[in-house]
């Protein structure tokens, strides 16, 4: 597990102890590609749901979807990076999903101001 990972799961564990297992037992790699890809949403300052990190950066689906998903997202929002959306939510793009409502997250304001 990489420091990142494992300080981003300390930061949930008071809040959500099972999510912070979920985030300890992600690959070290999927959610070092993932949390980049998350960090790199964050500074372009616009809405993406959890699938923008499949199509736009390669990031696999991960074994336990729904909740590794939930737990990097989560993780990301503790540590300041993401937020919700002011949309709230949008159909899913994700096939199979047949277009249920899905969080949309955007960057924080200090994200965006990084990538200026």
């Amino acid at each position: 597990m990489s420091g990142e990972q494992l300080s981003l799961a300390d930061a949930i564990a008071e809040v959500n102890p099972g999510l912070a297992e979920t985030a300890r037992a992600a690959s070290p790699d999927w959610w070092s590609r993932a949390s980049s890809a998350v960090a790199q949403l964050a500074r372009e300052g616009k809405p993406f749901q959890a699938y923008d990190i499949v199509t736009r950066f390669g990031v696999e689906e991960p074994g336990n979807g729904a909740k590794q998903w939930g737990a990097l997202l989560s993780a990301m929002r503790k540590a300041g990076v993401i937020e919700h959306s002011p949309t709230g939510g949008q159909p899913s793009r994700r096939p199979g999903a047949k277009g249920s409502m899905c969080r949309e997250w955007v960057g924080t304001a200090s994200s965006i101001r990084e990538a200026a």
